[in-house]
């Protein structure tokens, strides 16, 4: 005869376990010994039994198979199994012999027909308790996603909060998140090449190993680093801090998919991508000779003189250095529109109340359509998977809009907010010339990505710049316009002259466009300020004498 121990934990409840591997064998030992029985085999597992394919526990119904009259010892029957499949075998090894009896702590259970068919209530109690246990676990779940937490073990560049139930940002793999996401979504990195550069700068998994191109593939799908969490189709709008925007996100997924090609380069060319030809308007090519890089036609349409001509790095530098000055602007002047901006702001109400109008009116048309869709199920109008695929799209789309209504309440200062990202725009163009010349190739290229869409070259010179918004409108001001320029009007005296008032050129018009200010609200500001200046300049003069 065999006595055979078997102890079970399920390994998803480590925490919540009511008696551990170890307490069990101790209790079963204890129980053993009392009645005077040698224990042959001990199996051990931590492993959910709701469902077959346990290894251990496979392994001793082999064993048992080929034994006769074991006897086998858990502390409860449910820790043998909880699925009926599992206990169908049980029972088949205790009719055949192989299983002479069960003993629990509370029970002895042999073959007999009121023993089997109590071992058979036991097992459907404990799938019942299975199923109850999933079915309250998925409910928290979804109540906790609903609520903005995520319930599951925090993705890499987060970390889990136990005591206050929620996830932060990771500082230590929070940047590299990020670097990860600028890097593919220049459309000139493969995701080896992504995995092997954070690699190099010391980015690891949480046990320290490499995160291999396939993880990094899975990263950059996951919505939930800009803020959107994703569950069994379903998207919820989360509490978490984002690492990424939106448009960065997106902008990924288009490199991904394809409709921005990804190549991989053996040489790094900051300008390759942004140089056209304008005589036959095929791109720029380049190539490494002799420690230099030079760019050239492609002559991709065979009737091109402009590919014989050569233009090296550091001449483009120079050419594009120049250019770059077209969105130049006086330091003052950029000062004054932001100060009279601003004193507009105070003075108004910077709520967007029409985006919340809008988005409102959207969220109302969702619900109607949510409504019209439920009536047409019930009238078998439309068929279940019609309905529940539409219904799915519809709750995807009304959370994201109830995400950005609620980041709408949550910043009530975004005209500010909009005011400092415009002034960044002025300030970002004004040092864009220097800052191209002192950079190296990879910032180089971040530059251009940042300002430019292409440049179209002819006889090696620039004939045509196409820049993004809002350096676009910056490029149609008065390339040379300064202070002085802007006070329109005015005389060398520091003095106001002439029966009319101080007036602005009209080249001006898109700064005001961009900065959100009227040109009433503008000229009484520099009228203050040449009067301020006209002052500080006499109590000086006063002064020396």
């Amino acid at each position: 005869m065999k006595y055979i121990l078997y102890a079970r934990k399920s390994s998803e409840q480590e925490e919540r376990q009511a008696m551990s591997i170890e307490s069990q064998e101790s209790e079963l030992l204890r129980m053993a010994k009392g009645l005077e029985f040698k224990v042959d085999k001990t199996y051990k597992e931590s492993m959910s039994a709701k469902k077959t394919g346990r290894p251990i526990f496979n392994e001793m119904l082999d064993y048992i198979g080929r034994q006769k009259g074991c006897v086998v010892l858990a502390w409860k029957v449910d820790r043998l199994t909880r699925n009926i499949f599992d206990g169908a075998k049980i029972i088949e090894l205790l009719e055949n012999g192989n299983i002479k009896e069960i003993r629990t702590i509370d029970k002895v259970i042999v073959n007999n027909p009121i023993d089997k068919f109590m071992l058979a209530i036991d097992f459907g109690v404990g799938k019942k308790y299975s199923d109850d246990l999933s079915v309250n676990v998925k409910r928290g779940n979804r109540a906790k996603l609903e609520k903005g937490g995520w319930p599951h073990m925090a993705p890499l560049g987060y970390l889990n909060n136990p005591g206050a139930k929620t996830i932060s940002i990771d500082p230590l793999r929070a940047p590299f998140i990020r670097k990860m996401f600028e890097l593919y979504a220049t459309g000139g990195y493969s995701l080896k090449d992504v995995a092997n550069i954070l690699y190099e700068q010391g980015f690891r998994t949480r046990s320290g190993f490499k995160i291999h191109k396939s993880k990094i593939h899975c990263m950059l799908v996951c919505p939930f680093y800009h803020g959107i969490m994703a569950e069994n189709g379903k998207h919820y709008a989360g509490n978490h801090e984002p690492l990424i925007t939106k448009q960065l996100f997106d902008d990924v997924q288009n490199v991904l998919f394809g409709k921005t090609h990804s190549k991989k380069q053996k040489h790094f060319f900051p300008f390759r991508g942004f140089l056209r030809c304008k005589s036959c308007g095929c791109a720029l090519t380049a190539s490494t000779k002799k420690g230099h890089q030079y760019y050239y036609c492609t002559n991709g349409k065979g009737h091109c003189e402009e590919h014989k001509k050569y233009m090296r790095s550091e001449y483009l530098d120079g050419i594009v250095s120049t250019t770059l000055n077209e969105i130049h602007f006086d330091a003052e002047i950029i000062e004054l529109a932001y100060l009279a901006s601003k004193e507009k702001l105070k003075s108004s109400d910077v709520y967007d109340s029409s985006a919340r109008e809008n988005l409102t009116r959207q969220l109302e048309l969702i619900a109607k359509k949510q409504n019209k869709l439920l009536d047409n199920q019930l009238a078998d109008l439309i068929t279940d998977e019609a309905y529940e695929a539409k219904m799915k799209e519809l709750n995807n789309q009304e959370i994201v809009l109830k995400q950005q209504l609620q980041k709408i309440g949550q910043n009530p200062d975004t005209g500010y907010d909009t005011l400092e990202l415009t002034k960044e725009v002025f300030l970002t163009a004004n040092k864009a010339s220097n800052e191209f010349l002192r950079a190296d190739n990879e910032q180089k290229r971040k530059v251009l990505e940042k300002l430019l869409w292409n440049l179209e070259i002819e006889n090696r010179e620039i004939a045509c710049v196409s820049y993004k918004m809002p350096y676009a409108a910056l490029k149609k001001s008065p390339r040379n316009g300064d202070f002085l320029t802007m006070l329109g009007r005015q005389d060398s005296n520091l003095r106001m002259t002439g029966p009319k008032p101080v007036a602005l050129p009209l080249g001006y018009a898109p700064i005001f466009k961009l900065l959100k200010i009227s040109r009433s609200s503008f000229l009484p500001l520099l009228v203050f300020r040449y009067f301020s200046l006209a002052l500080a300049f006499k109590r000086l003069s006063n002064s020396s004498l």
